[in-house]
């Protein structure tokens, strides 16, 4: 089933928690973007002032960091309900398979706009929860969408059908987002285009109406 999933990129502790006031009981799942100041020069909230936050939202954490496998502790301590990582810095794709799966927490694996679809085998793709594509360089919000998603998204369908969600991040807005479902995504992670909206559960309505239309 399509979803819209809020994201919230940011290393100021009280717009995190301000942004998570104004969602619930419009969204139920938020993805939070972590990023470590070295996978990207850009650095977000820790993961450890997050552990006492008073929510009813299930989380994706999206892990840009050096060697993922070190925050599924820190991840599952906020009650992480899937967790995604960016390949690009991880030495060890199995073994955070593994580590996450051990955890009983959904997974997934992430490659940034550059990251062909080949450095993953089809093997690994189809034991995954959730396989996100970026539209933009990882790290950064703000960015312009870019259409080299469309042919990605178009050949991780192909290898996995319709047995792994194929999420797409990045610049989305109402016009790209039909062109990612069309290709084959099923969930889209939207930031800004979703943050600006004055009222943010018309906005969401508005755009979960393109996600479940049926061409």
């Amino acid at each position: 089933m399509s979803e819209i999933i809020p994201t919230i990129l940011t290393k100021d502790l009280i717009e995190f928690q301000e942004k998570i006031k104004r969602v619930e009981g419009i969204v139920s799942r938020i993805q939070i973007d972590v990023i470590d100041g070295i996978f990207a020069t850009n650095k977000t909230v820790d993961l450890g002032l997050l552990r006492n936050l008073e929510h009813q939202l299930r989380l994706d954490i999206h892990l840009m960091v050096k060697e993922p496998i070190d925050w599924v502790a820190k991840s599952r301590e906020v009650l992480a309900d899937r967790i995604v990582a960016q390949v690009e810095m991880m030495s060890n794709v199995k073994l955070f398979l593994e580590e996450v799966v051990t955890s009983g927490i959904e997974l997934g694996l992430a490659l940034d706009l550059d990251t062909s679809v080949e450095k993953i085998s089809p093997e690994i793709y189809q034991k995954l929860d959730l396989i996100l594509l970026m539209a933009v360089k990882a790290g950064f919000g703000g960015q312009e969408f870019n259409s080299k998603v469309l042919e990605k998204i178009k050949k991780i369908k192909e290898m996995v059908g319709d047995l792994v969600e194929i999420g797409v991040d990045g610049g989305l807005n109402e016009k790209n987002i039909v062109e990612c479902k069309k290709a084959g995504a099923t969930i889209f992670y939207v930031g800004k285009t979703f943050w600006e909206a004055e009222d943010l559960r018309e906005r969401y309505e508005e755009l979960e109406k393109l996600v479940i239309s049926n061409w």
